[in-house]
């Protein structure tokens, strides 16, 4: 388990977890979560990437962005992410340009795990 303020990152069997601390993800904290994607990414190795938002109210394109970046990333090694929303606001936010049919959202964390554990 890895703690840098805004993100907490556990480990789950061949499963990573990077949940997001703050309500409001944008500009400011998006380098920061981009550099914690790519340590994920390049330094661990996984490959199944869960995207907890739970605690987060508002989230602005640029951190969106960074969550695209992930699965672009991704994608090129066979790998996935999904996502866990629970603010009616955030989820809006990814589901009016269609980002649901590049990757999954979730209400919760139950079923988030229980999807990358089946793929």
């Amino acid at each position: 388990m890895l703690e840098q303020n805004q993100f907490l990152v556990e480990k789950q069997d061949d499963i990573c977890k990077i949940q997001v601390l703050p309500h409001i993800a944008s500009a400011p904290l998006t380098l920061k979560f981009k550099d914690t994607i790519d340590e994920v990414l390049e330094k661990h190795k996984f490959k199944k990437i869960i995207f907890d938002l739970s605690k987060v109210e508002f989230v602005d394109s640029s951190f969106i962005g960074a969550i695209v970046y992930a699965y672009k990333n991704l994608d090129k090694l066979n790998g996935k992410i999904c996502c866990v929303i629970k603010s009616a606001t955030v989820n809006d936010r990814f589901l009016i340009p269609q980002l649901d049919k590049l990757f999954k959202i979730f209400p919760n964390m139950e079923d988030a795990i229980q999807y990358m554990k089946s793929i």
